[in-house]
């Protein structure tokens, strides 16, 4: 679709639901619980050219959020990519009152009649997005156009822990945010029309919202992945984008199995991407940004097809990087690597220069942002010694949870927005990301312990896909549950002629033994003190996934809902690690 055509089935969809009772402006909430795909984004700028605001739904949001959301905005309309949650949501209508008129982009023609008959019993109309936007063809309506202290979406947070909490955007704010990311970017990467773009990470979060806004402000082309995050490479690799916004998480993998294979490469090989590595990095340095080298050509051309061979800019956010992938990401995808930190609550707090190849840090606040940092006593971080609490203000910060003043003053004081992420100034003026102050926990010795940087420590070992790391106040050492890497388990118990398919592997003792081992090896090598060493672990063989509840959207741990999944296994830790211990 070009953008002219986007418009003009934003303008068409915009009439459809104003002829069937929508009214523009501000008390006007249009729900979309859809994946990432065109139809998502026509609804949005609809919203936008109306008025209206647009209320963006994860996936995997249960009817628990659905009613906060919805009864909490009085909402009459929303808009499905599927059938099936659509009658999610006629199957607890009796606690969606408000709700009134249920869209679907995809809707079966097949049963229809019966369809809306379900529907209509329970005092809702089922439509196809079809049928709106023809709806509009017959009456269209004349733009009212957004002024700038207009509300343009409501964004409920994902929730890492407790309820989602609504966070109001302006056009001004938003518009503040784009501003803010041109500025600091060097003008050879400013998206343009030659450029494009894959959307897959959840369009809910600000980041990829604001993400997919800068390209269509720029022109940019816009891919849609399928849905399927097991597909996603396949994805990539079809679209060819030259531009990758993306989450550590995913370029960690990237970079493990990278390294995984080298490291079980001959020698001569070994040497050779390491030299390569290094060499690259010192042309990138001194200034020298080309990737048609000869190190490209012998190893890293490689690596780089794996994500279409078109790559040349990559942006991370929503986590902290490690150091050692953020330089293998410029030497082997694009020098072009920047780092940005936000939240829902302030879109855009930092971002990394391009002429910067330094690493462990978020870069500069740009445009009017404002930073402080201030002192955790309890646990040891000053603002003398340019460390604390990240504290921020400026245009495109939020004024407060919708319909919630109580969260509101737990979080916003004085213009302040206490993000409770804990961080350190550096000699350059960058700003690095060292704790979590929510996530923090103190065992029963006194100690505190910041679980996340334990976790991304354990997942350098191949072996370990992913790691959850807990404690109890009341104890005095910490558990995990870990996930096994499946191939590098299987090809790990070929060479050890270990029998057995994945998950009984999971279930070996012999393999419990070996990662215990080796995770807690490879924590002394990072230099994790002893109490932040795992004493017991748990092999899970179910990957912890957004659909199953365990992460949210941008893949963060649900600290709170994990504890409670996997009780029955940390009790069972610590029992066998008091018994050793008598």
């Amino acid at each position: 679709m070009t953008f002219s055509q986007v418009e003009e089935q934003a303008i068409l969809f915009a009439s459809g639901l104003i002829a069937l009772g929508s009214q523009p402006g501000q008390e006007t909430f249009i729900g979309i619980f859809s994946q990432n795909r065109p139809e998502w984004v026509i609804v949005d700028v609809a919203c936008m050219y109306y008025s209206m605001i647009s209320v963006p739904f994860y996936n995997t949001v249960d009817i628990k959020g659905c009613d906060r959301i919805i009864s909490q905005t009085n909402m009459e309309t929303i808009v499905c990519d599927t059938l099936e949650k659509a009658e999610r949501l006629r199957l607890e209508h009796s606690a969606l009152r408000s709700l009134k008129t249920v869209i679907v982009m995809d809707l079966p023609i097949e049963g229809l009649g019966e369809q809306k008959a379900m529907f209509e019993a329970e005092g809702l109309k089922l439509m196809s997005f079809d049928d709106v936007v023809t709806c509009g063809t017959k009456n269209i309506v004349d733009r009212v156009l957004p002024k700038p202290e207009t509300v343009c979406t409501l964004i409920y947070t994902s929730g890492t822990t407790g309820v989602p909490k609504g966070v109001p955007h302006t056009h001004k704010g938003l518009i503040a945010t784009h501003a803010y990311a041109w500025q600091i970017a060097s003008m050879d990467i400013v998206p343009n029309h030659n450029d494009t773009v894959i959307s897959y990470l959840p369009l809910p979060h600000v980041y990829e919202r604001t993400n997919l806004q800068s390209c269509m402000m720029a022109g940019t082309q816009v891919g849609f992945f399928q849905g399927d995050p097991l597909k996603l490479l396949d994805d990539i690799q079809t679209l060819r984008p030259s531009m990758l916004a993306t989450v550590p998480r995913v370029l960690n993998r990237l970079y493990d199995r990278v390294m995984s294979n080298v490291n079980a490469a001959n020698l001569p090989k070994r040497a050779l991407f390491h030299h390569a590595l290094k060499q690259k990095l010192k042309m990138i340095d001194s200034g020298d940004n080309r990737t048609d080298t000869i190190w490209d050509k012998l190893v890293f051309n490689k690596i780089r097809s794996l994500l279409g061979g078109r790559i040349q800019f990559v942006c991370s956010a929503a986590a902290p990087l490690s150091p050692d992938t953020a330089q293998f990401i410029r030497a082997a995808m694009s020098p072009n690597y920047l780092e940005a930190y936000g939240q829902t609550e302030a879109p855009l707090i930092c971002h990394s220069l391009t002429h910067d190849h330094t690493s462990g840090h978020v870069g500069i606040p740009g445009g009017d942002v404002q930073i402080k940092l201030i002192d955790v006593p309890e646990l040891d971080y000053y603002s003398k010694d340019d460390q604390g609490e990240v504290c921020v203000k400026g245009s495109h910060i939020f004024s407060g949870y919708y319909k919630d003043p109580e969260l509101t003053s737990q979080v916003l004081q004085d213009g302040w927005v206490k993000t409770g992420d804990i961080g350190r100034w550096n000699k350059r003026g960058s700003l690095s990301i060292i704790d979590r102050k929510k996530d923090i926990f103190k065992l029963s010795q006194g100690v505190y312990i910041a679980p996340e940087r334990i976790e991304n420590v354990y997942l350098r070992e191949p072996l370990v896909a992913q790691a959850f790391v807990t404690g109890d106040t009341t104890k005095n050492s910490l558990v995990g549950i870990m996930v096994p890497d499946q191939e590098e388990l299987e090809k790990f118990a070929k060479n050890h002629k270990i029998p057995g398919c994945f998950e009984e592997l999971c279930q070996n003792e012999r393999v419990k033994e070996v990662i215990f081992s080796r995770v807690m090896k490879h924590g002394k090598a990072e230099g994790l003190a002893g109490f932040e060493q795992v004493k017991g672990i748990h092999i899970h063989s179910e990957p912890f996934t957004e659909d199953a509840g365990l992460l949210t959207p941008t893949l963060k741990s649900k600290r709170n809902v994990m504890k409670q999944i996997f009780a029955e296994e940390i009790d069972e830790m610590y029992s066998e690690i008091d018994q050793g211990s008598k």
